[in-house]
C-alpha cells in the first residue's frame, strides 16, 4: 500500500496485554510482592493499574507512605516474581501477523512499554518477533512512564515517524497517545471494559490483534480524517 504524506507511517504497539498475554501474570506476581511484604492489596485493583509504570504502580494502588517505605522492595520482589513466570507466556492472539502485516503494508512499528528493558527484550523474544519490530521504547529508556507520554513520543521519534496509531490494552495506552498527540486504538486483550478504552480516548476498540489485523484498513482510514 502506497503511503502518502497525510497517511499514517507509525504503528506504536504496548506489549504487556496487547501482544503478550501477560496481564494476569503481572496481578499475581505484584500481589504476591505485597503480600509477602505484609500488604494485602486487592487484586481487582493491581489489574486496573496494570500498564502504567512500576515506578507509580506501588503508590496508586496503596499510598505514598508505602511507595516511600517500600516502593523499590516491592518492585524489585515484583520482577523476580514477574520473570519466573514469563517463559510460560504466549502472545495474544493473532499477535504475530498483526505484526507481520504491518510491516507487509509498509508501516514503521515501534513497541512502547512502561515495563523494563529485560521484560520487553523477553516478551519480543517469546514473540519472535525481532524481524518486524524497528524499535523498542522501555521503562528504563524514559524518565515518565504511561500514563506520560513520553514513552510514546520516544518512539515515534526513535523511527522518524510523523503520524502514529497507538495500540493498546489499558486506559494509560489510550491516554499517552492522545496526549502525545497521536491516535488511540483499544483492544480488549488486557480486561479493561470497551466503554473504559473509549471514555479515554480510542477511537476503536477491538478484540484481540486478530480482530484488528481484519479491520486494518477500516481503522487506517479513519486515522486521515482531520481531528
Amino acid at each position: 500500500m502506497a503511503l502518502s504524506s497525510r497517511s499514517i507511517d507509525t504503528v506504536v504497539l504496548d506489549i504487556d496485554g496487547t501482544l503478550l498475554d501477560s496481564v494476569y501474570a503481572h496481578v499475581w506476581s505484584w500481589h504476591e510482592a505485597f503480600r509477602v511484604l505484609g500488604l494485602q492489596v486487592p487484586s481487582w485493583k493491581i489489574h486496573r493499574a496494570v500498564g502504567m509504570g512500576g515506578d507509580r504502580l506501588v503508590g496508586a494502588v496503596t499510598n505514598d507512605a508505602v511507595e516511600a517505605a517500600l516502593g523499590d522492595e516491592v518492585r524489585s520482589r515484583q520482577g523476580d516474581l514477574y520473570a519466573d513466570l514469563s517463559a510460560h507466556l504466549a502472545p495474544t492472539c493473532g499477535a504475530t501477523a498483526l505484526l507481520e502485516e504491518l510491516k507487509a503494508r509498509g508501516l514503521t512499528v515501534a513497541l512502547a512499554t512502561s515495563g523494563s528493558r529485560r521484560d520487553a527484550e523477553n516478551a519480543v523474544s517469546t514473540l519472535d518477533a525481532w524481524g518486524w519490530v524497528d524499535a523498542l521504547v522501555s521503562g528504563d529508556d524514559t524518565e515518565a512512564t504511561k500514563p506520560d507520554d513520553e514513552p510514546v513520543r520516544r518512539a515515534v521519534e526513535r523511527v522518524g515517524g510523523h503520524r502514529a496509531v497507538v495500540v493498546g490494552d489499558a486506559v494509560w495506552d489510550m491516554e499517552a497517545a492522545r496526549r502525545a498527540g497521536h491516535t488511540p486504538v483499544g483492544l480488549l486483550t488486557g480486561g479493561i471494559a470497551h466503554a473504559e478504552l473509549v471514555d479515554a480516548g480510542a477511537v476503536a476498540v477491538h478484540q484481540d490483534p486478530s480482530a484488528l489485523t481484519e479491520a486494518l484498513d477500516d481503522v487506517l482510514d479513519a486515522t486521515l480524517v482531520d481531528r
